[in-house]
């Protein structure tokens, strides 16, 4: 009787393909695709050659998002150089309840109130260096970001 060899079972294998391995990838990988994806749509601002000597304005769209209940908002992380202008607009595309969340930077003065569906911006002066917090000051348990003001 001929009976097939047998096959041996090895992480590469099962990594992907079925069980706890395939789940966990899938469980790590999706988000991350979509946080690479999101911030490759939405993006930094990138400063021209030559422009280091004149401030450039810095303007970015950030979409409130909400991923297995978590919210946040995306891009998380805002660069900009002390003496730029910056342009913040806000969109808010949670679809769950509560219908308004919000986007503050305290150090500069920004607290916005943004209702689903809307969009709301904020222009400001990074007129300090440093890293600084960003969250929603209605709900402080949603995750928040920072704002690096460089040199």
């Amino acid at each position: 009787m001929l009976t097939r060899p047998r096959r041996r079972h090895n992480a590469l294998h099962s990594v992907g393909t079925c069980g706890f391995y395939g789940r966990m990838k899938t469980h790590i990988m999706k988000p991350l695709s979509l946080a690479i994806l999101a911030t490759g749509l939405l993006g930094t601002a990138i400063v021209p050659a030559g422009a280091e000597d004149k401030a450039a304005d810095v303007a970015l769209t950030i979409v409130n998002v909400e991923y297995e209940g978590t919210k946040i908002w995306v891009p998380s992380t805002i660069v900009a150089k002390k003496g730029q202008t910056v342009r913040l607009t806000f969109v808010n595309k949670v679809p769950s309840d509560p219908n308004q969340h919000g986007f503050a930077i305290p150090a500069f003065g920004v607290a916005e109130v943004v209702t689903r569906g809307e969009t709301k911006t904020v222009t400001f002066t990074a007129d300090k260096e440093g890293v600084f917090p960003t969250s929603c000051q209605l709900h402080p348990a949603h995750v928040g970001g920072q704002l690096v003001v460089l040199p």
